[in-house]
Protein backbone atom coordinates (compact mmCIF):
# COMPACT_ATOMS: atom_id res chain seq x y z
CA UNK A 1 0.00 0.00 0.00
CA UNK A 2 2.84 2.38 0.86
CA UNK A 3 4.54 1.61 -2.45
CA UNK A 4 1.35 2.46 -4.36
CA UNK A 5 1.02 5.71 -2.43
CA UNK A 6 4.65 6.66 -3.20
CA UNK A 7 4.20 5.88 -6.92
CA UNK A 8 0.98 7.93 -6.98
CA UNK A 9 2.68 10.89 -5.26
CA UNK A 10 5.61 10.77 -7.69
CA UNK A 11 3.19 10.68 -10.63
CA UNK A 12 1.19 13.67 -9.34
CA UNK A 13 4.37 15.63 -8.67
CA UNK A 14 5.60 14.90 -12.21
CA UNK A 15 2.29 16.12 -13.66
CA UNK A 16 2.52 19.36 -11.67
CA UNK A 17 6.10 19.96 -12.78
CA UNK A 18 5.20 19.32 -16.43
CA UNK A 19 2.16 21.61 -16.10
CA UNK A 20 4.30 24.36 -14.55
CA UNK A 21 6.80 24.22 -17.40
CA UNK A 22 4.16 23.93 -20.13
CA UNK A 23 3.57 27.54 -21.14
CA UNK A 24 2.08 26.86 -24.55
CA UNK A 25 -1.19 25.50 -25.83
CA UNK A 26 -2.53 23.98 -29.06
CA UNK A 27 -5.36 25.98 -30.63
CA UNK A 28 -7.56 25.62 -33.69
CA UNK A 29 -6.46 27.41 -36.84
CA UNK A 30 -8.77 29.23 -39.28
CA UNK A 31 -7.89 31.26 -42.37
CA UNK A 32 -10.10 34.10 -43.56
CA UNK A 33 -9.80 35.32 -47.15
CA UNK A 34 -10.57 39.05 -47.57
CA UNK A 35 -9.08 39.15 -51.09
CA UNK A 36 -10.95 40.33 -54.19
CA UNK A 37 -13.12 37.99 -56.29
CA UNK A 38 -10.41 36.74 -58.67
CA UNK A 39 -7.92 35.88 -55.90
CA UNK A 40 -8.02 33.17 -53.26
CA UNK A 41 -5.71 31.79 -50.60
CA UNK A 42 -5.43 28.14 -51.57
CA UNK A 43 -3.20 26.98 -48.72
CA UNK A 44 -1.36 28.49 -45.78
CA UNK A 45 0.90 27.52 -42.89
CA UNK A 46 1.57 29.12 -39.51
CA UNK A 47 4.92 28.15 -37.97
CA UNK A 48 4.85 25.06 -40.19
CA UNK A 49 1.29 24.00 -39.21
CA UNK A 50 -0.97 23.61 -42.25
CA UNK A 51 -4.15 25.68 -42.18
CA UNK A 52 -5.59 24.42 -45.51
CA UNK A 53 -7.62 26.78 -47.71
CA UNK A 54 -8.68 30.13 -46.27
CA UNK A 55 -12.36 30.98 -46.60
CA UNK A 56 -15.05 32.83 -44.71
CA UNK A 57 -13.98 31.71 -41.23
CA UNK A 58 -16.06 28.57 -40.80
CA UNK A 59 -13.32 25.98 -41.37
CA UNK A 60 -11.22 24.86 -38.40
CA UNK A 61 -7.96 22.92 -38.64
CA UNK A 62 -6.19 21.52 -35.61
CA UNK A 63 -3.77 22.81 -34.31
CA UNK A 64 -1.09 25.44 -33.98
CA UNK A 65 0.94 25.94 -30.80
CA UNK A 66 0.86 29.37 -29.13
CA UNK A 67 2.15 30.74 -25.83
CA UNK A 68 -0.50 30.77 -23.10
CA UNK A 69 0.48 34.35 -22.34
CA UNK A 70 0.83 37.05 -24.98
CA UNK A 71 4.07 39.04 -24.87
CA UNK A 72 5.01 42.22 -26.76
CA UNK A 73 6.78 41.40 -30.02
CA UNK A 74 5.12 37.97 -30.37
CA UNK A 75 5.17 36.93 -34.03
CA UNK A 76 4.39 33.86 -36.11
CA UNK A 77 5.80 32.86 -39.49
CA UNK A 78 3.08 32.64 -42.15
CA UNK A 79 3.48 31.14 -45.62
CA UNK A 80 0.55 31.32 -48.05
CA UNK A 81 -0.30 30.59 -51.68
CA UNK A 82 -2.54 32.96 -53.61
CA UNK A 83 -4.18 31.81 -56.84
CA UNK A 84 -5.13 34.48 -59.36
CA UNK A 85 -8.03 32.79 -61.15
CA UNK A 86 -8.38 35.49 -63.79
CA UNK A 87 -4.72 35.35 -64.90
CA UNK A 88 -4.34 31.64 -64.07
CA UNK A 89 -1.26 32.17 -61.92
CA UNK A 90 -0.24 31.31 -58.40
CA UNK A 91 2.28 32.90 -56.09
CA UNK A 92 3.75 32.04 -52.70
CA UNK A 93 4.25 34.68 -50.01
CA UNK A 94 5.72 34.55 -46.54
CA UNK A 95 6.06 36.97 -43.64
CA UNK A 96 6.71 37.17 -39.93
CA UNK A 97 3.42 38.53 -38.64
CA UNK A 98 2.78 40.15 -35.24
CA UNK A 99 0.08 38.48 -33.15
CA UNK A 100 -2.64 40.79 -31.80
CA UNK A 101 -2.67 41.10 -28.02
CA UNK A 102 -4.77 38.44 -26.28
CA UNK A 103 -5.73 37.97 -22.62
CA UNK A 104 -6.72 34.33 -23.00
CA UNK A 105 -5.83 31.63 -25.50
CA UNK A 106 -8.44 31.11 -28.20
CA UNK A 107 -8.79 29.99 -31.78
CA UNK A 108 -6.23 31.54 -34.15
CA UNK A 109 -7.78 33.51 -37.00
CA UNK A 110 -5.41 34.33 -39.85
CA UNK A 111 -6.83 37.23 -41.86
CA UNK A 112 -5.50 37.62 -45.42
CA UNK A 113 -6.41 41.26 -45.98
CA UNK A 114 -7.34 42.90 -49.30
CA UNK A 115 -4.23 45.14 -49.11
CA UNK A 116 -1.91 42.09 -49.07
CA UNK A 117 -1.18 42.17 -45.35
CA UNK A 118 -1.85 39.39 -42.86
CA UNK A 119 -3.33 39.87 -39.39
CA UNK A 120 -3.31 37.25 -36.61
CA UNK A 121 -6.01 37.33 -33.90
CA UNK A 122 -6.68 34.81 -31.13
CA UNK A 123 -10.30 34.84 -29.94
CA UNK A 124 -12.98 32.68 -28.43
CA UNK A 125 -15.68 34.23 -30.58
CA UNK A 126 -16.52 34.44 -34.25
CA UNK A 127 -15.23 37.24 -36.50
CA UNK A 128 -18.90 38.05 -37.19
CA UNK A 129 -19.43 38.94 -33.52
CA UNK A 130 -19.52 42.69 -32.81
CA UNK A 131 -17.12 42.13 -29.89
CA UNK A 132 -14.55 40.19 -31.95
CA UNK A 133 -11.17 41.80 -31.18
CA UNK A 134 -9.75 41.44 -34.71
CA UNK A 135 -10.50 43.12 -38.01
CA UNK A 136 -14.05 43.62 -39.17
CA UNK A 137 -13.06 44.02 -42.84
CA UNK A 138 -15.63 42.51 -45.23
CA UNK A 139 -15.35 38.75 -45.81
CA UNK A 140 -16.52 38.12 -49.36
CA UNK A 141 -18.50 35.00 -50.15
CA UNK A 142 -16.93 34.19 -53.49
CA UNK A 143 -16.43 31.32 -55.89
CA UNK A 144 -13.66 32.36 -58.30
CA UNK A 145 -13.32 28.85 -59.69
CA UNK A 146 -16.86 29.24 -61.05
CA UNK A 147 -16.47 32.85 -62.23
CA UNK A 148 -13.08 32.17 -63.85
CA UNK A 149 -13.17 28.45 -64.73
CA UNK A 150 -10.08 26.70 -66.01
CA UNK A 151 -10.23 25.21 -69.52
CA UNK A 152 -11.46 21.64 -69.66
CA UNK A 153 -8.85 20.63 -72.23
CA UNK A 154 -5.37 21.86 -72.99
CA UNK A 155 -4.49 22.49 -76.61
CA UNK A 156 -0.83 22.48 -77.77
CA UNK A 157 -0.80 25.98 -79.28
CA UNK A 158 -2.75 27.78 -76.54
CA UNK A 159 -2.95 26.03 -73.18
CA UNK A 160 -5.56 28.49 -71.85
CA UNK A 161 -7.95 28.52 -74.81
CA UNK A 162 -11.31 26.94 -74.18
CA UNK A 163 -11.62 24.12 -76.73
CA UNK A 164 -15.35 24.86 -77.12
CA UNK A 165 -14.65 28.39 -78.41
CA UNK A 166 -14.64 28.78 -82.18
CA UNK A 167 -11.22 29.41 -83.68
CA UNK A 168 -10.80 32.70 -85.49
Amino acid sequence: MRLMLIVLMIGLTACNVIGAKDESDGVGLTGIDHLREDLSVQNFWVNGYNGAQAGTGGRLVCCVVVPKTWTPGLKVHVVWHVTNWKERTSQEYEADVPVDRYDEVGRMFVHFLANGQVRITLANESPSSPTYPGTHDPIPHKHPWQTYPWPRKVTPNNPFRDPDEQQQ
